[in-house]
């Protein structure tokens, strides 16, 4: 374990639960590797003030890096280079899409498998949402409206990106964001700048993403899921979920006909949780299946880029196509 900050001890917790062995932990707080010690029941030997160290001394299968995005690509590349077959690293997976491809190419050349920490694929508020869109009842996805607290671009606006990608089975093409003229301070630090704010995004076939995180919001998180046929809530802090969708005979009207007879359901959902998801995450990724690649971490990154220069220049057009700045650095956390 590189960061064994609160997630990083959730991540113990997970990795654990897959089956694997705890070898060593580091973290460059003295504090954050007591806290640990005490509230994940490890053995004082395992704990190592120099990652490099750590990894030449343990030689691990597998390795979680849980630091502040600006180390990321450091300690990945580290690990690889090291020998570690298995990684997994917290999101956003780096500060710009130059350490994206370094981390992947470093990986793909060490035979290593990367990770991106984006469990969303393994968490029932989209896989029971991705089931129900498909259905001929609500008729396919057509856009996904996130009204969120305050929960920064980075911080948690980049795992929307990797749902919206996986519910829709399409990356995004294209961003629009407005950036809140005033920006609260970042918890984690004066040194990480999170943006709040407006935006939308698109796929080349046309749905429509949209995420309003406005810095005067200061509670909770709702999605609402558009479909041709009718629409569906989710509270996800809540575990909450509504459905309503056109009565069979009504289906083929037109959109203009939007208040016929319908169905209507209400239902719990597992409330929102890291551990379990990355828990499930390994074992898809030790056992050969589908999970989040470093190409997907990367996906999301660059709608972070397009976003923060859409912000930059308010609410311009961006496209995620090959124009996007490679080497500049964001200071996200």
């Amino acid at each position: 374990m590189i960061g064994v900050g609160r997630m990083g001890r959730r991540h113990i917790t997970a990795a654990r639960n897959a089956g694997f062995e705890l070898a060593g932990i580091f973290d460059q707080s003295a504090e954050a590797l007591a806290t640990t010690l005490t509230e994940c029941n490890v053995d004082k030997a395992l704990a190592f003030d120099d990652a490099t160290q750590m990894l030449q001394t343990v030689r691990p299968d597998a390795v979680v890096i849980s630091t502040t995005a600006p180390s990321h690509c450091e300690f990945v590349c580290a690990a690889a280079g090291a020998g570690v077959r298995y990684i997994l690293c917290e999101k956003p997976m780096a500060c710009s899409l130059e350490e994206c491809d370094r981390m992947i190419a470093e990986c793909r050349a060490a035979g290593a498998k990367l990770a991106a920490n984006h469990q969303m694929r393994f968490m029932e508020q989209y896989t029971d949402i991705k089931a129900l869109t498909e259905t001929a009842e609500f008729g396919g996805l057509r856009s996904m409206v996130v009204t969120a607290s305050n929960f920064g671009l980075a911080m948690n606006g980049c795992h929307y990106f990797e749902a919206f990608r996986y519910l829709t089975n399409e990356e995004v093409a294209e961003i629009s964001c407005w950036f809140d003229p005033n920006n609260v301070p970042n918890p984690r630090g004066p040194q990480y700048v999170d943006r709040s704010g407006q935006l939308r995004g698109i796929t080349a076939s046309g749905v429509r993403l949209i995420i309003e995180l406005g810095a005067d919001l200061g509670h909770g998180i709702e999605v609402i899921y558009g479909c041709r046929n009718g629409q569906i809530l989710v509270d996800e802090l809540a575990g909450f979920v509504r459905g309503i969708h056109r009565l069979p005979e009504y289906r083929d009207l037109p959109t203009t006909r939007y208040g016929m007879g319908a169905n209507e359901f209400q239902r719990k959902i597992a409330q929102a949780d890291v551990t379990k998801p990355t828990e499930h995450l390994w074992r898809a990724m030790l056992s050969g299946g589908a999970y989040p690649t470093g190409e997907d971490g990367r996906h999301a990154v660059a709608a972070l880029v397009a976003a923060n220069l859409s912000g930059e220049n308010a609410g311009r057009m961006v496209a995620l196509g090959n124009g996007l700045p490679i080497e500049r650095k964001f200071m996200w956390a």
